[in-house]
């Protein structure tokens, strides 16, 4: 019989393995095995636990909490008493979290604390239809409107010992086309929006991948570490681990990664280009910082391991002498620095964002893969993606199968298939501006197609930039350039109908410390040392090396460094990292006119 839901998948897999472990936590400072049977009797209660306080099938609850077990216990509750769940980061701020519990009509919200709670002070005022909000921990000092998580389990355990079989027929009664959650977009380009997903729409996803991965549940295990009120990992890192019956690892935080990779050893982790990118600059800062002696040796490897990856893209085998001088290469570099990362790693996958090819060129060297993927919140998380045995660097990879991807006379992505959501969220009914008639939908993306089927995104539609010349760029693929260099952490590359680009740049503040101490230059912190005009003329010396790789169109003739980071609190990014360019342009405007000031016509 084909799986009909989220939860009625999840249970028959508890029910076929109920001794196997399917998480580990970090509890007490150890790490535990979690069961499937342990997580099936905690999404058992949370599910009666809601029941008990009058959810309604289709009815919507919203989570509002940083990642963690119980997270996944509350969602995978919800969907089995039939709710709609809705994902808010717990990053976002207070008027942010506003919107989306009243735009989505939520009676609940699961929260994970005080930090959160004090988000919904005003809720009175601002969300007078919340009326019942879970906690994960205690709080200081609860209002009646609140229940603890415990609380809500023992008040589960009521209803099934009284109603054995609630829960089982609120589940039961889902089918495919149901809506399973709503993912709020990140806004980029004005107010969130909430995307509607099904249960159909997942599962689709899963088999898809399934085909594509082929996860061992014997032997791959993974660390999850992004949002889980982001598709990429709730649907990527978890249904997905869930259903192919790998153990996942919950991450403590992203300041915690190496560790728990050290301690975990997983095989696959899924990540965003920022932690490529803090990977690729940890390893140019050690080789930096070590002797003459070891950085001709890394670079020596590095050479033998780009000559060594066209065979192992191609899966041919070695010539003899570059076998011999790989075998080296690994035992003098790449073993140790694979080490790092647990020594068992198959594949990262890359995704959510554009990723330089020359990073993941440059892990490939080191014989470590990183696979990029691309999809979007409306595609149900992934579209495309290279296989691990199947890679083209530069490509987000082949369609998943079941799914059609073309590209329009414009040069627009488009995709039609299971994976396709619904529309996004109002009370008259699902949006569907961006569908075309026959249900192709228009991702905004612009890519191309090579004659292989590999996907290649350039860039998003409303960002491309035209220069006075006539000349039209993508700003993602040069900003992912800059952010290759040890010293850059973000760049916000300008130009529209100028005459040449200019650049904001942020400083990884690491890396630009350490610089100015080895050079003896004297600073009280790091915005005054951001702001120096040797910091200025060191970055503008290393962007000019970056510039060869560029046309000359695509050059970066001025920049100003900010003494700061791009900040989500300042409206300047989203929960994702991804850069509010219409926001940033709008808010450096001045500063891009002074860069453009005064300039003749000959100039440049």
């Amino acid at each position: 019989m084909e799986d009909r839901s989220i939860p009625e998948k999840f249970f028959k897999m508890a029910g076929e393995r109920p001794g196997r472990t399917l998480f580990k936590n970090k509890e007490g400072g150890e790490w535990r095995d979690v069961a499937w049977s342990e997580v099936a009797d905690a999404v058992k209660d949370i599910g009666n636990g809601f029941l008990s306080l009058g959810l309604q099938a289709g009815e919507r609850v919203a989570i509002l909490a940083e990642n963690r077990l119980d997270w996944i216990y509350a969602d995978l509750g919800l969907l089995a008493a039939g709710a709609v769940v809705v994902t808010i980061y717990p990053s976002n701020l207070p008027h942010e979290v506003e919107y989306i519990v009243s735009h989505s009509g939520s009676r609940f919200i699961v929260i994970s604390g005080q930090g959160q709670y004090q988000k919904l002070a005003d809720r009175k005022e601002t969300m007078p239809a919340l009326t019942k909000i879970i906690s994960l921990d205690a709080l200081d000092d609860p209002a009646p409107d609140v229940i603890s998580l415990s609380k809500l389990r023992e008040l589960g355990r009521e209803v099934k010992a009284g109603k054995p079989n609630a829960l089982k027929e609120r589940t039961a009664a889902l089918k495919p086309d149901d809506l399973c959650t709503m993912v709020y977009t990140s806004g980029t380009t004005g107010p969130p929006k909430g995307a509607m997903i099904t249960h159909g729409n997942i599962l689709a996803v899963h088999e898809a991948i399934d085909k594509i991965l082929k996860l061992d549940q014997d032997s791959d295990m993974t660390l999850s570490i992004l949002p889980y009120a982001h598709v990429y990992e709730r649907i990527g890192g978890i249904f997905n681990a869930i259903f192919a019956s790998i153990t996942i690892a919950i991450g403590e935080g992203l300041d915690k990664i190496a560790a728990n990779v050290a301690e975990i050893r997983p095989t696959l982790i899924l990540g965003a280009p920022r932690l490529y990118e803090k990977m690729y600059a940890g390893i140019q800062k050690n080789i930096a910082a070590s002797s003459p002696t070891k950085q001709k040796i890394f670079a020596w490897a590095m050479g033998v391991g780009k000559e060594v990856g066209p065979y192992k893209l191609a899966s041919k085998p070695l010539p003899l002498g570059l076998k011999l001088k790989y075998a080296l290469a690994d035992k003098l570099v790449f073993s140790t620095i694979k080490q790092k990362f647990g020594g068992r790693i198959r594949f990262f996958v890359s995704a959510a964002a554009p990723i330089s090819k020359d990073i993941i060129e440059f892990f490939h060297a080191l014989d470590i893969l990183i696979i990029e993927g691309w999809g979007m919140t409306e595609t149900s998380a992934p579209s495309t993606i290279n296989r691990p045995d199947c890679v083209r660097f530069g490509s987000v990879g082949q369609v998943l199968p079941g799914t059609e991807v073309k590209i329009a006379a414009d040069g627009e992505v488009m995709v039609r298939g299971p994976n396709v959501f619904m529309g996004y969220y109002s009370k008259d009914g699902p949006i569907r501006d961006e569908f075309a008639d026959d249900g192709w939908f228009h991702t905004g993306d612009i890519g191309r197609i090579d004659d292989d089927g590999f996907l290649y995104i350039t860039d998003r539609k409303k960002d491309i930039i035209i220069t006075a010349g006539g000349k039209n760029i993508s700003p993602q693929n040069i900003e992912n350039i800059l952010k290759t260099d040890l010293y850059i952490s973000e760049a916000l590359v300008f130009g529209d109908r100028m005459k040449f680009l200019s650049a904001i740049i942020t400083l990884d503040e690491e890396a630009a410390i350490a610089w100015a101490q080895k050079e003896g230059i004297a600073f009280k912190d790091f915005a005054e040392l951001s702001q120096k005009p040797e910091t200025k003329k060191m970055i503008e010396t290393r962007i000019s090396v970056l510039n060869r790789n560029l046309p000359k169109h695509e050059t970066i003739k001025k920049i100003q460094i900010l003494d700061r980071q791009f900040q989500q609190d300042l409206g300047e990014i989203t929960p994702t990292m991804k850069l509010k360019r219409k926001v940033l342009n709008q808010k450096f405007g001045k500063v891009f006119e002074q860069m453009y000031a005064g300039l003749e016509d000959g100039d440049f």
